[in-house]
């Protein structure tokens, strides 16, 4: 409510004539009464009449003034006259200019100086009519910063079905009692955004024509939170890779937990734990310089065992380096437990800066490692078999000139998952004839004589296989010259065997050993492998 006061005088030597005031109000005022009343509907004209010289008058006019505090309202009037001794009218102007230093509606907004991202945060917005009477059509709206994601507010906002907006911003009060006064609750979150460290969260109120929805603004209040982001890098590489890879029995986990603080502000009391789940890593072997405390399949380090874990300053970083061994096939779950390790490091901290945040954890990709299938491959050269009858031809030990042959025999041994497109292939030294003699219990066998190359190509191998289930045997020969008098001739090259596990979805590669004319693998006709001359 505002009073405008207009107190003249006739200050000349003769009367005043006709005397008349016209009053121009600001934008947002509402006559309500005056004293003396108004000549016009309008209640913007004041007919006077005579003034003797030396009288006075006053003029009151009371309303209400709507407008943002802190904004300039101007009220002018003009006085027309008309001096005794004169036959023309004279005009004057005045202007007032006023602050507009309080409303009827009072508006306060309050919440958090500063949070982390991702985290729930409230805004209260309490609003109040000041003013002795009821007060119709308010809207109290709110600027939410760019980053801010609402999620739910009480009393819920204001949304019309016929609206496809669905505005989550607004708040209607068709009528504030006298002194009456209410809240409104926001909740939500910020999401973190690179470089964005404050928000600020704007209220408004004031009132609203309904039909134009022109809004009138009273109050503003705006409220800054700092945006905290733990900013705590996280990254678990297992055996030089951050992505999930295939392992194998017996094999070495070699665990690096890298951190690093890229925030702006101090982590204290950092805690990093890192959890593994299957049964064939062997997690009680654990490997751990820095004695990381390990409860069932967690180990955990705290500024008790890496001191750098007592603050983290800016750009602070280290790694955590740990290694953990595969079991052995024999020592390997059965009953269809599966043969993976999965592999997940976290990290929580009591404080960043000063702000306390004991529920903020920060966690790092997960790894998975499946078991690949565990393959054999075997392979023996022979001259005799298992019965002692003689497989290869010719003369033993070799002589030179003397061609003498031998039989090479693979074999494959499977476990745990299906090989797919599975090959083996070695290459005959320069010097060794592939005799076209073969036989194979599954796939098919091919020869190369443009790389002298031999290929065994098997479409799948199962799981469960023995070597007696999948064998191929093929003869090879030789003629010795006298350049290898006195040595060991070599039969065929190391043999690579590589095949796709259909559950890891990785390749498999085996290498097998040479066979030379030696023959380790013959109780018969091994040891006798050195070349003679007997023209010697």
């Amino acid at each position: 409510v505002v009073t405008y006061v207009l107190e003249y005088k006739n200050i000349e030597s003769v009367p005043l004539r006709e005397l008349e005031f016209i009053f121009r109000f600001p934008d947002g005022f509402t006559f309500e009464s005056a004293n003396p009343p108004s000549d016009n509907d309008t209640h913007t004209t004041w007919t006077i009449g005579d003034v003797a010289v030396g009288g006075t008058g006053r003029i009151e006019i009371t309303g209400s003034l709507i407008g943002e505090v802190g904004s300039i309202r101007s009220l002018s009037t003009t006085a027309s006259f008309r001096p005794d001794n004169f036959s023309s009218v004279f005009k004057e102007t005045q202007t007032f200019r006023g602050e507009i230093t309080s409303s009827i509606l009072e508006l306060q907004l309050t919440g958090p100086s500063e949070t982390l991202t991702e985290k729930k945060v409230t805004y209260t917005i309490t609003y109040k009519n000041n003013a002795e009477q009821d007060l119709e059509n308010i809207r109290i709206q709110v600027e939410y910063p760019p980053h801010f994601v609402f999620q739910e507010s009480t009393p819920a906002p204001f949304s019309r079905e016929d609206d496809a907006r669905q505005l989550n911003n607004q708040w209607i009060i068709t009528t504030l009692g006298a002194k009456q006064e209410g809240t409104i609750e926001i909740s939500g979150g910020y999401v973190p955004e690179d470089g964005v460290t404050t928000a600020t969260f704007k209220a408004q109120i004031g009132f609203v024509d309904q039909a134009s929805d022109t809004f009138s603004l009273q109050q503003e209040q705006a409220l800054e939170t700092e945006l905290i982001d733990p900013r705590l890098s996280l990254d678990l590489i297992i055996n030089g890779s951050a992505q999930s890879q295939p392992i194998s029995f017996e094999e070495a986990l070699n665990y690096a937990i890298v951190y690093k603080n890229l925030g702006q502000k101090e982590l204290d009391d950092v805690v990093i734990s890192i959890t593994i789940d299957g049964a064939v890593a062997d997690i009680k072997k654990v490997d751990d310089a820095n004695n990381g405390t390990l409860s069932g399949n967690t180990i955990t380090w705290t500024k008790d065992e890496l001191p750098a874990l007592d603050v983290l300053r800016p750009l602070d970083e280290g790694t955590i380096d740990f290694v953990i061994p595969v079991v052995a096939l024999k020592d390997a779950p059965s009953g269809g437990i599966a043969l993976i390790v999965t592999s997940k490091a976290s990290a929580t901290m009591q404080k960043i800066g000063e702000l306390e945040v004991t529920e903020v954890t920060v966690e790092s990709d997960e790894i998975i490692n499946a078991i690949n299938t565990d393959v054999e491959l075997q392979v023996t050269g022979r001259y005799f078999d298992d019965d002692n009858i003689a497989v290869g031809t010719g003369p033993l030990p070799p002589v030179v000139g003397q061609k003498t042959s031998f039989r090479i025999y693979w074999s494959i041994a499977n476990s745990l998952h299906e090989l797919t497109d599975t090959t083996v292939s070695a290459t005959l030294p320069k010097g060794v004839a592939w005799e076209n003699k073969f036989l194979t219990n599954k796939g098919k066998v091919s020869f190369s004589s443009a790389n002298n190359t031999i290929t065994w190509s098997l479409d799948t191998v199962d799981p469960n296989q023995s070597f007696d289930d999948v064998a191929l045997w093929f003869d090879v020969s030789v003629t010795p010259t006298k350049q290898q008098t006195g040595k060991l001739l070599i039969l065929i090259d190391q043999p690579v065997l590589s095949g796709t596990d259909t559950v890891t979805e990785s390749v498999v590669t085996k290498t097998g050993k040479a066979v030379t004319s030696n023959l380790e693998d013959d109780v018969v006709g091994g040891g006798r492998g050195l070349v003679v001359d007997i023209s010697e």
